[in-house]
Order: C-alpha cells, then sequence, then structure tokens
C-alpha cells in the first residue's frame, strides 16, 4: 500500500468516527516524537560534555571580546552559500538525470527543506523526493537515489580536498590520517566504476545494476561527476572562507590555509545524519580540530553561536516557503490518486 492510499484511509476512518484508527495514530505520533527527541538529546548530551567545567566569567569573557558584526556577515554569507549553491546543485542533478528543473523552480522546495533539516535530516530529504515526484513525474525512490548521488560526489570532493590539505599543509589535522582521504576516494571510485562498466554477468548485481531506482548511476558520465565536483568544491571553499571569518569575530586566529585544510574534516562528520543540522558534533569537531588557537570557553561559545546563527536564519525560509510548498502537496483528487501510484 503506498504512503498517499494508507493516508487517505486513516482520513476516512477519522470523518467516520472509527475508533480503529486512533491506536495506529497515536502509536505514529509517538515514533515521531522520539525521531525528534533523540537526535536534539544526543546533540545535548554532546554540548554537557564538552561544557563541563567551563565558569560563568570564563563565558562572559568570550562575549566580551566578540566582533558581531563580522560574525553576523560571516553567518549571512555562510547560509547564502550553501542555499544557492544547494539550490543550483539539485537543479542541475534532477536536469541531467531525470527532467529538466530550473533554479527557480528549486528554491522553494529548498528552502522547505531547509526548515525540515532543523528538525531532522530524513525530513527534510523526503520532502524534496515528493517535490520531483508531485511536479516532475519523478519516482520517488528514483529522486531519492539521485539525491544520494549527490551525496556521494560530497563525499568525494572532501575526500579530494582532505588529500590535497594533506600533501600541501603537513601540520594539518589530517596530514597524519591522509589515508582516510585515500580509502573515500578509492572506495567511491571503485562504486563509480561498477556502474561505468556497464551490465554485470553475475545475476544478483545485474539484478542491482537494473533496478529502475539507480538509473542516476548509470547515466552518469565522467562530465557530469566533474560538473558537480566542480560545482560543491566552490561551495565547501567558500563555507571555509566564512568559517575563517567566525573564528576571527571571536579573537581565534588560525591561519586561513589550516581552516581550508580542516574544512574537509568538519564537512564530512557534520553532514552524517545523527543530529539536527549536525548540532553537537559541529561542537566537538570545531572544539577539538582548533584547540591549539583558543580556548575550550571560546570555541564552544563559537561553535553555539555558529549552529544557533545557522538554524535561526534557515526559520525564515521555511516561514517563507511553507504556504507555497503545502499548496504544491495539497493538490486535487486527481493529483493525488497519481502520487499514490508508483
Amino acid at each position: 500500500m503506498s504512503t498517499a492510499s494508507f493516508a487517505a484511509r486513516n482520513d476516512a476512518a477519522s470523518e467516520t468516527g472509527s475508533g480503529a484508527s486512533t491506536v495506529p495514530v497515536d502509536r505514529s505520533r509517538k515514533r515521531l516524537w522520539w525521531r525528534v527527541a533523540l537526535p536534539y538529546a544526543a546533540a545535548a548530551g554532546i554540548i554537557i560534555l564538552l561544557a563541563r567545567g567551563i565558569t560563568v566569567k570564563q563565558w562572559t569573557g568570550v562575549l566580551w571580546g566578540v566582533k558581531p558584526w563580522w560574525f553576523l556577515l560571516a553567518s549571512v554569507a555562510s547560509v547564502s552559500v550553501w542555499f544557492v549553491g544547494d539550490t543550483l546543485s539539485f537543479s542541475r542533478l534532477f536536469s541531467a538525470f531525470h527532467v529538466k528543473t530550473t533554479f527557480r523552480e528549486m528554491l522553494p522546495v529548498n528552502a522547505a527543506q531547509y526548515f525540515l533539516q532543523t528538525v531532522n535530516h530524513v525530513a527534510g530529504g523526503t520532502a524534496l523526493a515528493f517535490f520531483m515526484r508531485r511536479r516532475k513525474g519523478v519516482p520517488i525512490v528514483s529522486a531519492g537515489c539521485s539525491m544520494i548521488f549527490l551525496g556521494l560526489i560530497d563525499f568525494l570532493v572532501m575526500g579530494v580536498m582532505g588529500l590535497l590539505a594533506a600533501l600541501l599543509v603537513p601540520t594539518s589535522l589530517i596530514a597524519s590520517g591522509w589515508y582516510y582521504a585515500v580509502a573515500v576516494i578509492a572506495g567511491i571510485g571503485l562504486f563509480a566504476w561498477f556502474w561505468r562498466r556497464g551490465r554485470p554477468s553475475t545475476v544478483i548485481l545485474r539484478w542491482i545494476y537494473e533496478l529502475p531506482a539507480f538509473s542516476s548511476f548509470r547515466r552518469a558520465r565522467a562530465s557530469h561527476y566533474l560538473r558537480l565536483m566542480l560545482l560543491r568544491a566552490l561551495i565547501f571553499t567558500g563555507e571555509g572562507l566564512t568559517l575563517y571569518v567566525q573564528l576571527r569575530s571571536f579573537g581565534v586566529h588560525v591561519p586561513l590555509v589550516q581552516v581550508l585544510a580542516f574544512e574537509p574534516v568538519e564537512l564530512f562528520l557534520t553532514a552524517l545524519p545523527v543530529t539536527p543540522a549536525g548540532l553537537g558534533i559541529a561542537q566537538a569537531v570545531l572544539v577539538l580540530g582548533f584547540h591549539s588557537y583558543g580556548s575550550r570557553a571560546t570555541l564552544l561559545a563559537l561553535s553555539l553561536a555558529i549552529s544557533t546563527m545557522g538554524i535561526m536564519l534557515r526559520l525564515p525560509l521555511g516561514a517563507g516557503a511553507g504556504g507555497a510548498f503545502a499548496r504544491e502537496f495539497k493538490g486535487t483528487p486527481d493529483a493525488h490518486r497519481n502520487l499514490a501510484v508508483s
């Protein structure tokens, strides 16, 4: 049974006053509550652990030395770089592998996705996949696999940037762990080779290869990899520059080359879908990564300010796109029937 038809059946039961649907709905709400609460609880636990031993005097001392306008400008620039870059990336991705999708069409759905990611990473991705099904007729699973393809491109770019950082900046954090970057590059390269070599001879591998959902992997050419990698690399570099300004605004003087060399590590760890918007993990990464350049109180305050500002700047995106996005999925009865087929 499809998601849409299941939802329609629940709606019909509630209208007729049937009590049979009450228990499943209550259980669903409880599961949803736990899915939201647990990631935030994990993030809070990490932050509390990092904050142990920091006094109120240390906190206030950090705040007195902050340059708020520089921090605010850098934070707005950071969210803007990600939002514009992601919107352009998704439009290029779906245009290349499914159907032409303009930058303007992706704006409201990416804004809604950014808002939903403050609650749960999966919710944001699901919203984008539903948009492609509703507006463009792309099967939900195929859209999701294309987003996984872009995620692999991200990890590949992080691996390449990490390896370059290890080679060019021997004193960087990743220099001693260069083999992790090589492993990521080799693993994704082998994965790409599987899809580029053609139809496998083994029955199980051939079945996987021919699954309709993996159409984007089969269609991907070297030009697709290179274009998307270049676009994502520009986004990651822009994020490194904004992080450098944010560090300076809190009086943490890290050389720019060290910040850019550290950026692949931060991006990789905070991209893991463990906590909302990387909250908690981002704090641990910055505190441990730059401990040689600033006190734990300063780095923790900075990382909390970055995460808080990032969430606050995402909220207006959701408010602005919420109405348009809701109308997109409200549709007509015919539209709902079409959505149920897939």
